[in-house]
C-alpha cells in the first residue's frame, strides 16, 4: 500500500454521550452500523431508554448500515418505545437515508424537522 492510497471507511462503531440544546441525551455515532457494530449501538440504547422519554441518535458520521445494522436498529427503537422512551435518528447520513427511505422506514426512525 502506498502512501497516497485513498484511506479505507472506518469499519469499527464509535459512539459518544451528548447533550442536545433542548437538553435530549443524543448518542453521536462515527463508522458503520453492520452485524459485527450494530449491538454496540442497540446496547448503548437500552442502557439510556430507560431513564428518558427521548433519545436522539446522530448518524452524520455513519456512512454505511447492512440489513442486519439496520434490523438492529429497528430493534433499538422497539426496545426504547416498550420503556417509554421514543428513539430518533437525525442529521442521518446521506447514504443511509436513501437506505430508510427505500425500506420505509424513514418516517418512523427519522426526527420531525431535523
Amino acid at each position: 500500500m502506498s502512501a497516497n492510497s485513498i484511506p479505507t471507511p472506518q469499519r469499527h462503531l464509535t459512539i459518544e454521550h451528548r447533550v442536545s440544546g433542548d437538553g435530549t441525551p443524543m448518542l453521536v455515532c462515527h463508522g458503520r452500523i453492520t452485524s459485527e457494530t450494530s449491538g454496540q449501538f442497540k446496547s448503548e440504547v437500552k442502557s439510556l431508554a430507560p431513564q428518558h422519554q427521548q433519545l436522539l441518535a446522530d448518524l452524520s458520521g455513519v456512512d454505511f448500515v447492512d440489513s442486519s445494522g439496520l434490523g438492529t436498529v429497528l430493534a433499538a427503537y422497539t426496545s426504547a418505545k416498550s420503556a417509554g422512551c421514543e428513539l430518533k435518528l437525525v442529521k442521518v447520513h446521506p447514504y443511509v437515508k436513501d437506505l430508510l427511505i427505500i425500506t420505509h422506514l424513514s418516517a418512523i426512525l427519522e426526527g420531525q424537522g431535523q
